[in-house]
């Protein structure tokens, strides 16, 4: 309620003097009451007055003069714990001076005038002058009364002061600065005579101390949270402390890892500073009203705080003082609005922050070391690469180096990066300069090397980031200057080169060799180099003789010259060997090392410096980092100039003593040495030299069967067979092409590919003197022998080569090769002399004659009758057999094109008869090297000499089998260019051609002519090139080239040259013709016709036509020969072949083969055209003297490649086998289990692979290849079915190094699809297929292009004509295929009693076929055409076919369809109730198919009751697709494609060895049953020859099959069709 005393004012009470020193209580009269009488006489006030007794300050009561006490009543002291304590009990204290303290804060020392109206609290100071507390109790005597308050104490003289406000019709004591909080005054005021008494209703607590009062106020929790108990202590102890303290709002301003700094347990000393430079201690403490205009104070840290008043706003340093005058007993507290931190005053060092990020280790460590300079720099930039404390707490004792050791400080310093390198700017495989400054280096600083990896995901631009190895942990902190990556584990430094070589195994050879010299320490300590290491395949492929030379204990210094060579002086990185201009650097071994950079394809290739020519070795950057610089890996050996390999040195390795001392009796001995021979010894007078011979050595061993002294007694034959040992230098037949690195044949004396063939010191005296390589036929080796010579068995004349080496003498021609035996002349008997060519003169007659028939057979057909097809044929051809042509008529167009065609090819044979001599020695001289002939009489001198006169005609056979063509073609492309240049010009007044038109018509007929010619040309070339006696690919026959171009490089390689044939016939078949033309006409009297030229003028005309077509042709002829014999990839064109033709050999080079080509000009050609001229006269006699034949034959059988090629013949083929294609869903029932157990792949991957934060998932991030985690996680996300948390860890170690297989064909398949080459099918099936396939199959027998029998059509007794030739076809040879292992079929087999053996004997199946015949039990009971070399079973349950160029995805669905019929008809003879699958792979798709036999009634199919079924799989959980026949395509640019391919590949190798190998031991256990229960076995396999006969009954349209099992005897033969004028 309204209290109206409280505006009053009171007057001065007069003192009252102080009536008794013993404390007794007076009751004052009514108007002289003094305060302790007042108090006395309310009972209110009794506790109140124990207290004043017991802090005796009864006198000092009595000793105010004007004052106001705020009285606390009994109820009041009551509820105040430490009062009632001091009331109950005072034997603790024997001083109360904190009670005595505590009753001055409720004095003023003044009365006060007027009571506060309102909220806006009144300060006042009291009587409480705070002191530093005495604890009791004390010995010290007490002061005398009356204790009077004495100035001074902690607040510099100054009192506490006490805020008094008025709120809710009250007055309240003790508020903060808005009047909140308080004690409420309860009793009426009472004036006395020295003061005013106020009652209040609770205890006025004094201020605490500043620490307490911090922690108390609202907006100071931050700042009370990061107070150490070293700043509250000292916030407590001090005296006159005016603080400043920064409100919450105001820390925030800090960034995030600041304030995280300042509240860990590592910020103490910079929070006391920050403390320091906010608190300010003067004499007095400064009040909010001490602050009047500005003022300047000095903070205990140093700093200066500027201080303005303005409108009641206090500014402190642009900061804004939030709330003031926060009382404490030893001080004041201001709360600003911002930190009042000058700038750059406190700075926060990377150390800090990285104590924050829990790398207290990473800190010791470095203390350890007195590195601390590299963590509290902030103006230097540092990328930190820190290992936080639970990766360090991996490591155990030992497994780190020791504190304050050099080893630390060396692995301490390579953990910082100068720079800020974030993500964005890393690249991989960049080397990153370190702290570390290496001795081995110079003072260099050592390098660390960086993997980054993008994200497969799309949107996702993060990047994995691996530094030397080790894995970065979450994402970078960047701190001002400095950029922290996590790292999960120490980085160690590089260690010396051998050691960081060692754990690589592919080095071990190398290293091995080091460790055999002087040279290992040297290797470690010399500063600043770069080792190139070869792998262990580079020994081998140097050559075991050359490698075993320089291992020998006698060849020290040779090996420490060639391992000095490989080092360089200097550091090198890859980044300056692949991209820096620096072509030339030296080596430790005093010599340098050349490098070519091939921009084409960023191969880097270094050439020694001694060796032999084109020394190469290819650079794989390994950027391998050592303590003295980086250790790259080369492909191959490089010898310095200082290492010289001799003959000599080369045989003692080879273990040769034997044929050395053959070579020292013979003579020889300068080869050996590599010297030029005895001057006017033999060998010198024929111009040999002692450079440039390949020996080929037997060992020792060899000897052991032959009479050395009978040998060297004879001096003459031991030549003989030393010369039989001895090839001389030879110039390869094809140049090696600079941009094509071959390390394996260029490490070898000789290109000892197959077939090769070589001259010997012996060629030049006898036939048989020349030497050959063959490869061996399913194994691996070579053998070599004397060319052409028969011993026993094939293996009396033949060696098997064991090692070679090579010479570095006369520029690394020569050397040795190691065989196992002796090589002895060769002498063959007159018959095996001459046989050969007798034989080849009449098989040319036989085809001369067999060419006439097929003239007169074509004549007549084109020509006087009807075409007619057999009786029984296709129904079109038999209507069209009805359309007779009466014999009157006259030739049709056709026929004269078909005489076009014919007189050409007679002008042809004529034309390649005569000039095939000047084309060899023309190609020959186009070809060899400079300096191997001296012009074209010297070519054929050393052909003559060499093959005798029938050597000039080598190579004649693709020519006389492709004239024929050739010339018709030309021809008759002439004719019709004419024909069609008339059509052309139809206004024409004049029907002859003009000379333009005559060349334009030439020219046109050199386009058709080409698809001939340039095959023929090509093999003509090759054939005719070997010849020379020069190295490289030997050659049979026409038919072996054109096999071995085709196998090289599919019909691309076989018409190589095809534009510079064009670019020499075009123009020069222009020329040609016209000339020819004109010539004729020149020569044609005046009135006569050109047509009735003697033959005189015919060769004058053709002549002429020949050298002006030479004339012309002769640049791009020697382009097209170069372009046909030179190795895949030598030119990429013809302009290329140009620009290089004439950058080597000079312009003149384009007109090698000139005098050769014009002799042969005028005579071939001239023979050209009298053959054309007498052929049309000729094929008239011919046509009508020949008889007609009366068979028709029987058109030779398609492969099964062509067959499946057209629908139209499969159609054939699978309508008489049975064969028909049906949905998934028509599967068997009993079958279904199976098919769906080796299609089912969910499951079968662990799925704690694809969580990368999983400890496998870090493993598996840290060991596995860049991108495999990605690969995995993006197949998890598009099929998580595949993966599965139940998959057994037996199986998980071999899935995990399968995938890495997996992977890394995905990975050649990703760069292939984005590669601008083309690439074809069988680099996908190297690259991918075989590596998906080879890597599933574990289990199965995997053979790739096995040849497989086709079946026998069903049996049926009608059969058209037109699917004989089909039918015939009897193999087939899928990509691959699947097979039970033998192991697990032998019990089948091999036992006396086994169920093969038993089904072999029984009469049932021993009739059902010859014996030994391809309708034998032996030969049925294996799907292939090779029989296995023990007598039992085999059975296929996979067939993989890749797609061939001509077949598109059906039509290799189709050609594996072939395929698995015959092993699904070998399943049903043999009673086996079991699927077959099919795996059609193209261009990175895969397509899959199952196929069964079935048996369905007869009167659904009259023919047969058997069939095969086929069902294309339409994916996984694909039902509604099962009812229809579609295909399922993995692609396998897709991960989880790819992993479902692979695991389905892996599921059939399982099943196969698992319940197809159960199925198969039931059905032959059934067949055995049946055929004792009288059940005949019916042989499948194709088998003989299907003859087709016709019927002479013409309304019998069906021919016949020869039912016989054995092979068929030739088909009867058939009455030839007769005219219809007849």
């Amino acid at each position: 309620m309204p209290r109206p005393w409280l505006s009053l004012s009171f007057p001065l009470l007069a003192l009252l003097s102080l009536a008794s020193s013993a404390q007794v209580p007076i009751q004052p009269e009514p108007l002289h009451t003094t305060l302790l009488v007042a108090l006395y006489a309310d009972p209110d006030y009794l506790s109140l007055i124990k207290l004043l007794q017991r802090a005796k300050l009864i006198p000092t009561l009595n000793k105010l003069n004007g004052s106001t006490f705020f009285a606390p009543t009994n109820d009041a002291i009551s509820r105040y714990p430490p009062w009632q304590a001091a009331l109950e009990d005072d034997a603790r204290d024997n001083i109360q001076a904190n009670l005595r303290q505590e009753l001055f804060y409720h004095l003023l020392n003044y009365t006060l005038p007027a009571l506060p109206a309102e909220q806006l609290p009144q300060e006042h100071e009291t009587l409480l002058y705070p002191h530093l507390p005495i604890e009791p109790p004390t010995h010290e005597p007490p002061p005398n009364p009356p204790w009077m308050p004495v100035p001074g104490g902690t607040l510099g003289g100054d009192s506490q002061r006490l805020r008094v406000s008025f709120r809710e019709d009250n007055v309240w004591a003790g508020v903060d600065a808005a009047g909140e909080g308080g004690v409420q005054v309860v009793k009426d005021p009472v004036g006395t005579a020295n003061g005013l008494l106020l009652g209040v209703g609770g205890v006025l607590e004094m201020p605490p101390d500043l620490a307490k009062a911090v922690s108390q106020h609202s907006s100071l929790s931050y700042f009370s949270k990061i107070l150490t108990p070293e700043i509250s202590t000292f916030l407590n102890s001090t005296s006159e402390l005016t603080l400043f303290v920064p409100v919450d709002s105001a820390w925030e301003a800090l960034p995030p890892y600041e304030r995280l700094y300042l509240e860990s347990t590592f910020a103490a000393d910079d929070l006391t500073r920050i403390v320091d430079m906010h608190a300010v201690t003067q004499k007095h403490v400064r009040w909010s009203d001490s602050f009047t205009g500005s003022t300047s104070l000095t903070t205990i840290d140093g700093t200066q705080l500027e201080v303005s008043a303005d409108d009641g706003q206090i500014t402190v340093s642009s900061s804004k003082v939030v709330h003031r005058d926060v009382y404490a007993a030893n001080g004041v507290v201001h709360t600003v609005s911002s930190l009042l931190i000058p700038p750059g005053a406190l700075r926060l060092t990377p150390e800090k922050y990285l104590l924050v990020l829990n790398c207290t280790s990473f800190i010791s460590m470095l203390h350890s070391v007195n590195l601390t300079g590299l963590v509290n720099d902030t103006e230097a930039q540092y990328t930190i690469l820190a290992p936080r404390d639970d990766v360090i707490s991996l490591f155990g004792d030992g497994e780190l180096p020791p504190h304050g050791s050099e080893e630390l400080k060396r692995m301490l310093q390579y953990h910082f990066i100068p720079g800020r390198w974030t993500p964005k700017k890393l690249r991989d495989g960049m080397l990153l300069e370190t702290a570390l400054e290496e001795p081995g280096l110079d003072g260099g600083r050592q390098v660390l090397g960086t993997e980054v990896s993008e994200n497969l995901k799309k949107g996702d631009d993060k990047r994995t980031v691996r530094f030397g190895g080790a894995g970065v942990i979450g994402d970078p902190v960047e701190i001002n200057n400095t950029l922290i990556y996590f790292v999960s584990r120490p980085l160690v430094p590089p260690a010396d080169a051998l050691q960081t070589a060692l754990p690589t195994l592919e080095l071990s050879s190398f290293l091995a060799a080091i460790f055999s010299t002087n040279l290992a320490e040297t290797l470690k300590t010399t500063p600043r180099t770069t080792l190139l290491m070869p792998p262990n395949s580079a020994f081998k492929r140097l050559g075991m003789l050359v490698s075993a030379h320089l291992l020998a204990a006698t060849s020290k210094a040779d090996l420490e010259n060639v391992i000095q060579h490989h080092a360089l002086t200097g550091v090198e990185y890859a980044a300056a060997l692949q991209n820096g201009s620096q072509r030339t650097f030296g080596t430790l071994e005093g010599s340098d090392v050349h490098v070519d950079r091939r921009a084409a394809n960023g191969t880097v290739v270094l050439s020694a410096s001694g060796g032999w020519a084109q020394m190469q070795a290819a650079l794989r950057p390994r950027d391998l980092l050592t303590q003295t610089g980086v250790i790259h890996e080369v492909s191959d050996i490089m010898i310095p100039r200082s290492v010289e390999l001799t003959v000599g040195k080369l045989v003692k390795a080879a273990k040769g003593s034997t044929m050395t001392t053959m070579l020292v009796k013979a003579g020889f001995d300068w080869i050996l040495n590599g010297t030029a021979p005895p001057d006017g010894s033999t060998w010198a007078d024929q111009g040999l030299s002692g450079v440039g011979w390949t020996l080929l050595c037997p060992t020792d061993d060899a000897f052991k069967q032959i009479n050395l002294t009978a040998l060297y007694a004879d001096e003459e034959y031991l030549r003989e067979i030393v010369g039989q040992h001895l090839i001389p230098v030879q110039v390869p037949l094809k140049p090696t092409s600079m941009d094509a690195l071959d390390m394996l044949n260029n490490n070898r004396p000789l290109v000892l590919d197959d077939s090769a063939t070589y001259t010997t010191l012996r060629s030049a005296d006898a036939v048989y003197g020349d030497v050959t390589f063959r490869a061996l036929d399913g194994e691996e080796g070579m053998v070599v022998g004397v060319s052409g010579a028969r011993g026993v068995n094939g293996q009396r004349d033949r060696a098997r080569v064991l090692s070679w080496g090579r010479a570095t003498t006369g520029g690394g021609t020569g050397g040795v090769v190691q065989v196992d035996r002796l090589l002895t002349p060769y002498y063959p008997p007159w018959y095996r002399e001459y046989g050969a060519p007798i034989a080849v003169g009449g098989g040319g007659v036989v085809l001369i004659c067999l060419f006439f028939l097929g003239v007169r057979a074509v004549w007549r057909r084109d020509t006087t009758e009807a075409t007619y097809e057999p009786i029984g044929g296709d129904p079109a051809a038999v209507e069209e057999a009805k359309l007779v042509k009466p014999e009157s008529a006259a030739p049709t167009s056709t026929a004269e094109s078909v005489k076009s065609f014919l007189a050409g090819g007679f002008g042809g044979i004529a034309a390649v008869l005569v000039g095939h001599p000047f084309d060899l020695t023309k190609t020959r001289l186009q070809t060899a090297a400079p300096g191997t002939y001296t012009g074209a009489i010297d070519v054929v001198r050393k052909a003559v000499a060499r093959d005798g006169a029938t050597g000039l005609y080598r190579g004649v056979v693709p020519p006389l089998l492709g004239v024929t063509p050739i010339f018709a073609l030309s021809f008759w492309a002439y004719d019709m260019s004419k024909a069609l240049i008339l059509a052309a010009t139809p206004n024409r007044t004049n029907k002859e051609l003009s000379i333009s038109e005559m060349a334009t018509a030439g020219f046109l007929s050199a386009i058709p002519t080409t698809l001939v010619t340039a095959p023929v040309e090509r093999a003509k070339v090759l054939l005719q090139i070997q010849g020379q006696g020069q190295g490289g690919p030997q050659y049979n026959g026409v038919f072996d080239v054109v096999k071995h171009l085709y196998k090289e490089g599919g019909l691309r390689s076989v018409f190589r040259g095809s534009a510079a044939t064009v670019a020499r016939d075009g123009p020069g078949s222009a020329a040609y013709f016209a000339a020819y033309e004109v010539t004729k006409k020149l020569l044609t009297p005046a009135g006569a016709s050109p047509s009735d030229l003697n033959l005189g003028a015919v060769i004058v005309a053709g002549g002429t036509a020949g050298v002006a077509m030479w004339s012309i042709a002769i640049p791009p002829d020697v382009l097209k020969s170069r372009i046909q014999s030179a190795p895949t990839g030598t030119y990429s064109g013809f302009f290329d072949c140009a620009r290089k033709t004439i950058a080597v050999d000079g312009v003149g080079a384009l007109w090698r083969g000139l005098g050769p080509a014009m002799a042969r000009a005028f005579p071939a050609n001239a023979a050209t055209f009298v053959g054309t001229k007498d052929g049309r006269r000729l094929l008239p006699f011919l046509a009508s003297t020949i008889s007609s034949p009366s068979a028709i034959p029987l058109s030779s059988s398609p492969t099964f490649t062509t067959i499946a090629r057209y629908t139209s013949t499969f159609e054939t083929w699978s309508t008489y086998h049975g064969c028909e294609e049906v949905a998934f869903q028509d599967i068997p029932r009993d079958m279904r289990l199976d098919v769906r157990s080796v299609f089912n792949v969910n499951g079968l991957l662990p799925k704690e692979w694809l969580d990368e934060r999983s400890a496998v998932g870090i493993a598996l991030n840290d060991l596995m290849p860049a991108g495999f985690m990605q690969f995995l996680k993006t197949a998890g996300k598009a099929s998580p079915d595949l993966f599965s948390s139940k998959v057994p860890a037996s199986d998980c170690k071999e899935l995990l190094s399968d995938l890495q297989s997996v992977f890394l064909a995905w990975t050649r398949l990703k760069k292939m699809k984005h590669s601008s080459r083309k690439w074809s099918e069988a680099d996908y099936v190297a690259n991918v297929y075989t590596a998906i396939r080879s890597t599933a199959v574990q289990q199965c027998d995997y053979r790739a292009q096995c040849s497989v029998s086709l079946s026998q059509p069903l049996s049926c007794h009608k059969v058209s004509s037109n699917a004989v030739c089909i039918l015939n076809s009897k193999t087939a040879c899928p990509d691959v295929a699947i097979f039970i292992p033998s192991r697990l079929v032998l019990d089948l087999s091999h036992r006396a009693r086994s169920l093969y053996k038993v089904l072999k004997a029984h009469r049932a199946v021993a009739h059902s076929g010859s014996v030994g015949g391809e309708s034998s039990f032996r030969f049925q009971s294996t799907p292939c055409t090779k029989l296995p070399d023990t007598p039992g079973f085999e059975f296929v349950s996979v067939i993989c076919e890749d797609k061939k160029p001509m077949h598109d995805m059906d039509g290799a669905y189709r050609q594996n369809r072939l395929a698995t019929t015959s092993s699904v008809r070998q399943l049903h003879a043999l009673h086996i109730q079991a699927p077959v699958f099919g795996v059609v792979w193209m261009h990175s798709k895969v397509r899959a198919h199952v196929d069964w036999w079935t048996v369905k009634p007869g009167d659904e199919y009259p023919v047969t009751r058997q069939m095969i079924r086929s069902a294309p799989y339409p994916g996984p959980g694909n039902t509604a697709r099962r009812g229809t026949i579609q295909f399922h395509d993995w692609s396998l640019d897709r991960p989880q494609d790819i992993l479902q391919v692979y695991l389905f590949m892996r599921n059939l190798d399982r099943w196969t060895v698992g319940r197809f190998n159960d199925l198969v031991h039931e059905g032959i256990a059934q067949l055995a049953i049946d055929v004792r229960n009288g059940d005949k076995f019916t042989p499948w396999k194709r088998k003989g020859d299907m003859a087709c006969l016709v019927s002479t009954n013409e309304r019998d349209s069906d021919a016949t099959f020869s039912a016989a099992v054995s092979p068929a005897s030739s088909p009867p033969k058939r009455k030839s069709a007769r005219r219809a004028n007849r």
